[in-house]
């Protein structure tokens, strides 16, 4: 008759004395998934399958099986050779379901002001890799055909206001690597000039571009230690009513709120900021629905 020897684990359960020389105790089925999720959200991103694998006590095999499944459902992104990081799709999930009040009590507002003063639509935006990620806003009813938010929409950082708000004041290298990926061409040296002349301005222009028929303005929230962007806020609405004119008008108070919401937002990610939202992916997960569902 053969003899298994029986190991306890430290949560009280046994595995088998061959599996523990095998493999580290594995979670079960439906907790894989949230594990690979929880470490992959605490690790430097994008992060190889081996350093998943070994932070969950996986083979890589069954840690890629299941950053597979939860890469097409949108929950993880894959990166290529360099790994993988949170996606676009956890992001909203926790956006809904992890509120800190007191930052909520400190963006809303901001947004709301905005709003109100352009009779428009004010969003607050994050980096996740090569994308910006929508976290909340706030829009005036007035307009028939307002704009509607939409927590966790996602775009690259060269499209729109508020991605190039972003973009243009990421360190050089990070910057190359997003026009490399998501430009061509003369697209891209037309491209450069624009975001040069966004530094200069301090606010990037779009013309119905993520959003036909709506013109908006975006400023990027600026660590005020050392100027990394740790996100933007936009200001956009139907093109008949805010016209170039009219952003530019919007361009003071809008970079004012920026100034003085960045001190907040820097504050929250602690020192190091560019480094934690790498290890994030995109940072402020906790901002919940937008102002328009209150």
């Amino acid at each position: 008759m053969r003899t298994v020897k029986l190991v306890e684990r430290g949560d009280g359960g046994v595995v088998t004395g061959s599996r523990q020389a095998e493999e580290r105790p594995q979670p079960g089925l439906l907790h894989r998934p949230l594990r690979v999720l929880e470490a992959l959200a605490g690790m430097q991103q994008p992060a190889s399958l081996l350093a998943v694998a070994t932070a969950v006590g996986l083979s890589k095999a069954s840690a890629y099986r299941v950053l597979r499944s939860l890469q097409d459902e949108g929950y993880v992104d894959h990166a290529g050779r360099r790994g993988y990081r949170v996606g676009s799709r956890s992001i909203a999930l926790a956006s809904m379901i992890g509120p800190r009040p007191a930052l909520l009590q400190r963006a809303r507002p901001v947004l709301t002001r905005l709003a109100v003063a352009a009779q428009a639509t004010a969003t607050l935006h994050l980096r996740s890799g090569e994308h910006r990620v929508l976290v909340l806003g706030a829009e005036q009813n007035l307009e028939p055909q307002r704009r509607r938010v939409h927590v966790g929409e996602r775009a690259p950082l060269t499209s729109g206001c508020s991605g190039r708000a972003i973009l243009a004041h990421l360190p050089a290298r990070d910057a190359a690597k997003v026009l490399a990926s998501h430009t061509r061409g003369g697209m891209r040296a037309a491209l450069e000039r624009e975001l040069e002349a966004i530094r200069i301005d301090g606010y990037a222009f779009s013309f119905s571009e993520n959003h036909p028929q709506f013109n908006g303005i975006g400023a990027a929230l600026l660590d005020p230690d050392d100027g990394y962007p740790l996100g933007s806020i936009a200001v956009a609405g139907p093109d008949d009513r805010l016209t170039e004119d009219a952003l530019r008008r919007l361009a003071t108070p809008l970079t004012s709120a920026c100034n003085g919401f960045a001190a907040h937002l820097a504050t929250l990610l602690g020192p190091n900021s560019p480094a934690r939202l790498d290890a994030l992916d995109v940072t402020i997960q906790d901002f919940v629905e937008t102002a328009g569902d209150d």
